[in-house]
């Protein structure tokens, strides 16, 4: 758990307090360490964060605190409120120094907060701090933020497991460009599964069914599972087998419960050779790997009969019943000395309440009908159009299965959907299209949420005027789509045009190799292994930026027909969504226009767009002016 303060909002600015909390897997703080940092300039908003250059007198340099801070932080996860800013102002620390940044993998709670859909107004940490009745001392005291952000994390953490969300885990990197790299190293980091350290066995080849899986195999999983994609991967690398994200030569074996769906797994296993099993073949198969042979100079770890405990470097884990049948109790967990000797924090401790508040939960059903399309390969238009009328009905519309969903749409080809299993053991009602036009017949809109604002639908075409008129402040769209789609990656990107629809120069286009706008004005950054989100300082943009243009693009040979709907969310920052649209049935583009903000008379207003093209996202960037070298 991090937290910093700042002497301003831009990379360019400087730290002038951070403190860390270091949790278990069970949610228990086992170490806390903070200090102030002297920022060799005016120490910036005092108002806000009340360290004057007084008190900073004397506080060390950054340079002289980034070794010991290195210690807490290295091979564990970043966990954050915005973790995308405490996480920016960290590094560019870091590379002032010269200095390797010591973490690869961040979790905001303000995008897991989001992805629950809590019942407040937003996703400020005092908000989320008096939704869960954690008392806040100190707004803006690194030391007191992180406290509380402890607590309103553990608690997230239990919702999450509660709703069937997975976590929204990224590896960002530490310098522009590098998360395309995290990502091709393979997703795994990005849902959190374990590090991986070298396999300490050689690899024996292709799975050949009649002798069954050894140790040092490389297995790659594509697709929906039964069973948590997290907990099938860490079965395999316990059990000596070797985890990948992309199909090679080298790939012993692709686990999949649906070969046909034409992903890029799929594909390049069928180009390969590679044998390819479904997850119950697995499961049996992983109850009975064969020895390896050990690789020369690694020394294989003892395969305990529970499997290795994950250190530091492993996932971030919901926190566990500390006794047979016990709940996790965060009071008695906050209480837990932080050092050998250490007496526990009353002040912590009376802080945090022994049950849960009576708020609202996530998993809860809502009063608006929560509406899942489950859709056969060959029926990609079919269900766009189902989810249209999902939407005229004034249900959600939701694009992942989670426990908040109440009721499921069947087309004729998903009727085999391993998807639909699980949501009648989440409670759902699972209908045929006809059965759902039955139901909604003559069937009236259901009111909003109780606290929270009315979310209005933006159809693709629609437009929206931004409140706050000439001076709308900072607001964000946030985009996200399948979990499970698809196997390449998805690129946002943003353009800034003047009044003629071209760039002013190559820093007006954002994308992942330049995230960012001169003067951070517009910011793009990675909010979940399936998200995107685009912040903007709409006030402070020049005058000749008339449009903001923001787009998505599927890398690779990939079309958005594999990709399915995507969800954009608009919202002033820290804001729940102030208008949402689901964009659906692209086929064969490569690039899909998502949505602009666009300057009209002295205000702002929102636009969704929906065009798609053919070309790819160099294209794209041409047509706006980017230089495309």
């Amino acid at each position: 758990m991090v937290d910093v303060e700042t002497t301003g909002l831009r990379s360019s600015d400087r730290i002038v307090s951070v403190a860390v909390e270091v949790l278990d897997r069970h949610g228990t703080v086992t170490d806390r360490w903070s200090t102030l940092v002297d920022p060799g300039r005016d120490p910036g908003p005092v108002h806000i964060h009340g360290l004057t250059a007084e008190r900073l007198a004397g506080a060390p340099t950054f340079d002289r605190v980034a070794e010991d801070l290195a210690e807490y932080l290295a091979g564990r996860v970043f966990v954050a409120h915005n973790a995308p800013f405490d996480w920016q102002m960290l590094t560019s620390e870091y590379r002032r120094l010269g200095t390797a940044w010591p973490m690869e993998r961040r979790l905001c709670t303000m995008a897991l907060a989001r992805h629950l859909e809590l019942p407040v107004g937003d996703y400020r940490l005092a908000t989320l701090a008096e939704h869960y009745r954690v008392r806040q001392l100190r707004a803006h005291d690194a030391v007191d933020d992180v406290r509380v952000l402890s607590e309103i994390f553990r608690y997230g953490l239990h919702e999450a497991a509660g709703a069937g969300l997975p976590l929204p885990l990224t590896a960002p990197g530490d310098e522009p460009g590098q998360r395309r790299a995290a990502v091709a190293r393979g997703r795994n980091a990005e849902r959190g599964t374990p590090a991986k350290a070298p396999c300490p066995w050689v690899n024996p080849g292709r799975l050949d069914l009649g002798v069954g899986l050894v140790q040092g195999m490389r297995v790659v999983f594509t697709g929906e599972t039964d069973r948590p994609r997290e907990r099938l991967e860490l079965r395999a690398i316990e059990a000596g087998l070797y985890v990948t994200g992309a199909v090679s030569g080298k790939t012993s074996v692709l686990v999949t419960n649906d070969p046909r769906s034409g992903s890029g797994k799929n594909r390049r296993a069928a180009q390969a050779g590679t044998p390819v099993i479904d997850e119950a073949t697995f499961v049996e198969l992983v109850a009975r790997v064969r020895p390896g042979t050990a690789r020369v100079g690694v020394v294989p770890a003892p395969r305990g009969e529970g499997g290795p405990a994950v250190d530091a470097g492993g996932p971030v884990v919901v926190p566990e019943r500390t006794e047979a049948g016990a709940a996790f109790d965060p009071a008695r967990a906050a209480a837990v000395p932080t050092r050998a000797g250490a007496a526990p924090d009353p002040a912590r401790a009376a802080t945090v309440p022994a049950t849960a508040p009576d708020a609202p939960r996530a998993g809860a059903r809502a009063a608006v009908r929560q509406v899942l399309v489950l859709q056969g390969h060959d029926e990609h238009l079919d269900g766009g159009r189902v989810r249209q009328l999902v939407l005229e009905s004034g249900a959600r519309l939701r694009i992942n299965l989670t426990s908040t969903v109440d009721t499921v749409v069947v087309l004729p080809g998903a009727a085999a959907d391993p998807r639909i299993a699980r949501a009648e053991a989440f409670g759902a009602v699972c209908l045929t299209e006809a059965e759902w036009s039955a139901s909604v017949s003559g069937t009236p809109t259901a009111p909003a949420t109780p606290g929270r604002p009315d979310t209005g639908h933006l159809p693709r075409g629609g437009t929206v005027e931004l409140p706050g008129g000439a001076h709308p402040g900072r607001w964000t769209l946030n985009a996200s789509w399948a979990w499970d789609r698809p196997d390449e990656e998805i690129d946002i990107v943003a353009f800034l045009l003047d009044e003629h629809e071209r760039v002013r120069g190559d820093a007006d286009f954002v994308f992942w190799n330049q995230p960012a706008a001169p003067l951070d004005l517009v910011v793009l950054d990675a909010s979940g292994p399936a998200e995107q989100t685009v912040t903007l300082e709409l006030d402070a943009l020049p005058r000749d930026v008339r449009r903001v243009v923001i787009a998505a693009a599927v890398d690779g040979t990939s079309t958005f027909d594999a990709v399915g709907p995507i969800e954009l969310d608009v919202a002033p920052f820290q804001g729940t969504a102030f208008r949402r649209s689901v964009l659906d049935a692209a086929t064969v583009e490569r690039v899909l226009l998502l949505g602009a903000f666009y300057r009209l008379g002295t205000g702002w207003k929102f636009r969704t767009e929906g065009q798609g093209y053919e070309f790819d996202l160099a294209g794209l960037a041409a047509s706006f002016g980017v230089d495309i070298a």
